[in-house]
């Protein structure tokens, strides 16, 4: 899950990507995000983190990207390349893989 993978340095998103915290919109669990959400949603940017806990709303796609919960975004076609690439990097480095998630970033 994301509480856990949202501490990573590259987070990949593509149209098919569904970010749904369903534990916050049921009563017993309310307000309770399971491993690191209440961690990471109120330093999401523009309040939106707050918005997520407290309604359970669910994010598709692009809208990951803009929330700030992934780092990149990738169609979903274009993954079995980037898993190859990525498997290629001869000396894989922060900056040697930044610079290949960018080649694949759909703007």
């Amino acid at each position: 899950g994301v509480g856990v993978s949202i501490h990573g340095r590259f987070r990949v998103a593509t149209e098919k990507t569904l970010f749904a915290m369903p534990e916050t919109a049921i009563g017993k669990y309310w307000l309770f995000p399971d491993v690191g959400g209440g961690y990471f949603l109120p330093r999401l940017s523009g309040r939106i983190g707050y918005y997520l806990a407290l309604t359970g709303c669910r994010l598709k796609g692009r809208d990951v990207l803009k929330a700030g919960i992934a780092t990149h975004f990738v169609d979903s076609d274009k993954l079995p390349a980037l898993e190859k690439d990525l498997i290629a990097l001869k000396s894989p480095s922060t900056e040697n893989i930044a610079d290949l998630l960018n080649s694949y970033h759909a703007k």
